[in-house]
């Protein structure tokens, strides 16, 4: 439970609350409403900070995956429907919104199935944010505001209305236009077999290096048929000692980032690269638990070392679940690391 979501729990705990002030009878009226607009700008900030920070410090989870867009929903859809119940919004506007949501949602859900990851586009983050200020503007009541400004701020809230709902369409149809391919039937292509394609494709060879995952990456790429011609080698190094001996990891590097770090994944491609004579490389080392965790360095904590020629990368990753989990979502992720570097360099 990283900063981000706390944040994204601290979101949704708003909820509850933002829906008694504004509905719950004995506290409705001018202060209820207030403090409703005052909860609602804080959660709407919220769920800027999280994502913001959640990116920066690399505090990305599944967990956040999951609740971030949830609980944006959750406000969203609670707040609309409050206006409805207020009379400041047509039904049929959050109709409309809602429904765009619940299939965007499955669209993601299909694609997702087929190894597909679909980016929020322009268009849906700029709606996201007129839905915010359209709440706002229907939550913002001024008693005794001159006839004037009343009317200007009516028009201007009718106008924000108008484009939210212009953004909610136009925001669907780019979904659905830009990834029409998703809806149509695929065989989902294990990565493991896209890889060894690619490998053969361009002619190139593969060698792994294995701390946490103690050989699963090997395993997994020689599941495939025909991979021979490719992998040439598979070294597990559990140990600082196996490193050392076999990757030449140097023992200042261990000492002084540990087995655990950005520095010693650095090292274990190069030096299986150098041992091998290989054109790729991965190598992973983290603590796949449940045991060996610190607050530094918390059980989940990988590191995915991949390169190819003099191009070395290293991707720190926090995954979540039990042992064997942890274990899995590192191979395929070390598997779709190696297989993106070599079509960005092949391209």
């Amino acid at each position: 439970m990283n900063l981000p979501n706390k944040l994204t729990m601290f979101r949704v705990v708003l909820i509850p609350f933002f829906v008694i002030f504004l509905l719950v009878p004995p506290l409705q009226g001018p202060a209820g409403t207030l403090i409703a607009l005052i909860l609602f700008i804080v959660a709407s900030l919220t769920d800027l900070l999280d994502g913001k920070i959640a990116r920066k410090y690399n505090l990305v989870t599944n967990f956040g995956k999951f609740m971030d867009p949830l609980a944006d929903k959750l406000l969203v859809c609670s707040a609309m429907i409050c206006m409805v119940k207020l009379n400041k919004l047509a039904a049929w506007i959050v109709i409309i919104i809602m429904a765009r949501e619940f299939i965007i949602s499955g669209f993601r859900l299909i694609a997702a199935d087929q190894q597909i990851v679909i980016a929020a586009n322009m268009w849906g983050k700029v709606k996201t944010v007129f839905q915010m200020a359209m709440i706002i503007l229907l939550l913002i009541d001024i008693p005794g505001l001159p006839s004037v400004l009343n009317t200007g701020l009516f028009v201007l809230t009718q106008a924000v209305v108008c484009i939210t709902l212009i953004l909610t369409v136009v925001s669907l149809m780019e979904y659905l236009i830009k990834n029409k391919e998703v809806m149509r039937t695929q065989k989902k292509i294990p990565t493991e077999e896209k890889l060894a394609e690619l490998l053969r494709l361009h002619n190139l060879t593969i060698t792994t290096a294995e701390s946490c995952t103690g050989g699963l990456i090997a395993g997994t790429l020689t599941n495939v048929a025909g991979i021979s011609s490719y992998f040439k080698e598979g070294s597990v190094t559990y140990s600082n000692e196996a490193k050392e001996k076999y990757l030449d990891v140097k023992p200042e590097t261990l000492r002084r980032y540990g087995a655990v770090s950005e520095q010693t994944a650095r090292e274990m491609v190069t030096g299986i690269l150098c041992a091998s004579g290989a054109d790729t490389a991965v190598a992973v080392t983290g603590i796949a638990g449940p045991d060996g965790g610190t607050p530094e360095k918390p059980v989940g904590l990988v590191y995915i070392g991949y390169g190819m020629g003099e191009e070395i990368r290293v991707k720190e990753c926090h995954f979540e679940g039990n042992r064997s989990q942890i274990r899995q979502q590192t191979v395929e992720t070390a598997l779709q690391l190696v297989y993106g570097l070599i079509k960005e360099k092949k391209a």
